[in-house]
């Protein structure tokens, strides 16, 4: 007999879809995704191209990515001291994900943000 896998009931998906959306909560967390899944930046590179970010709000964006499994801290053994942060195996799930959300709102249109991340020249 062959096992018939059901489908997901509604409370099911809609728990999912949160717990997905909790590790995109962040103020910040979308910016630090997108710019990491374009290489592997250090601190201050991450800094300057988000833009209107502390210092102190970055660090936690990074921790809270970090702890959820999102985005990896490396750190060299270098004087001075040289981290670098990457998007981890989960991260990178989450990159089409957010691609796809993008081309839905490019779609819609129905509303129009203006970015604050800054290219990088």
């Amino acid at each position: 007999m062959l096992a018939h896998q059901a489908e997901p009931g509604d409370l099911e998906m809609i728990r999912g879809t949160q717990e997905v959306l909790g590790l995109l909560a962040g103020r910040w967390s979308v910016d630090v995704l997108y710019l990491l899944a374009s290489g592997t930046r250090r601190y201050s590179q991450i800094f300057y191209e988000v833009g209107e970010i502390s210092k102190k709000t970055l660090t936690q964006t990074l921790r809270t990515l970090e702890k959820k499994g999102l985005v990896m801290r490396r750190v060299f053994p270098e004087v001075p001291l040289r981290v670098e942060y990457s998007l981890t195996t989960r991260g990178w799930s989450l990159s089409s994900l957010l691609m796809a959300m993008y081309e839905w709102s490019a779609e819609d249109g129905s509303t129009r943000r203006t970015g604050h991340l800054r290219v990088a020249a």
